[in-house]
């Protein structure tokens, strides 16, 4: 599994540390898959490749399978 290094700030560390139960490698991974699955959008299907899923950079749509980008 690949590693990764975040910053906190010292207020977040402080919580955290009185609060080690708290697994931040489980929470950012969910956190993260969230905001990925936020990102990919069911707008109809890819010509190209079938696909459901499109991905939206903020300035072009993409299939999420094949990278075919919408005009």
């Amino acid at each position: 599994m690949p590693k990764v290094t975040i910053a906190l700030s010292e207020e977040i560390w402080k919580w955290w540390k009185n609060n080690p139960w708290i697994n931040l490698s489980q929470l950012v991974e969910r956190e993260l898959r969230r905001i990925k699955y936020l990102e990919e959008r069911t707008l109809g299907t890819c010509p190209k490749c079938g696909s459901a899923k499109l991905k939206f950079d903020g300035k072009v749509y993409r299939c999420a399978k094949c990278g075919y980008v919408y005009e």
